[in-house]
């Protein structure tokens, strides 16, 4: 794992809505569902629309531009013929959002 890093604090991203966060050279997506937080490229692969200010419907998110859906939970099976976004490990410590920059999918055990 490399070096986590703190983005934001979880009070700070808003319930059932994305918020976008550049830091450290990546421009990301952010989104809160439940319990669950999620961390995507924001940008979208087909038109780049921001990411963070499509619609969020559960897990997924649809791109303001073309409504193009994706889904967030790194946990859900992608549909291999539909275009992806890559998803980041995220976790909450200490009531901040932590990001492993170097992984996709889970957030590292133990956390």
């Amino acid at each position: 794992m490399t070096t986590p890093l703190a983005l934001i604090a979880l009070d700070a991203l808003p319930q059932g809505r994305g918020r976008r966060v550049c830091k450290a050279g990546l421009d990301l997506a952010l989104f809160r569902v439940g319990d669950a937080v999620f961390a995507i490229d924001d940008s979208c692969p087909h038109a780049g629309g921001s990411l963070a200010n499509g619609k969020l419907q559960g897990t997924r998110v649809a791109c303001p531009v073309h409504g193009l859906k994706f889904e967030l939970d790194p946990a859900q099976a992608a549909d291999p013929a539909a275009l992806q976004v890559r998803k980041y490990a995220v976790w909450v410590s200490d009531g901040m959002l932590m990001l492993d920059p170097g992984s996709c999918g889970q957030p590292p055990a133990g956390e």
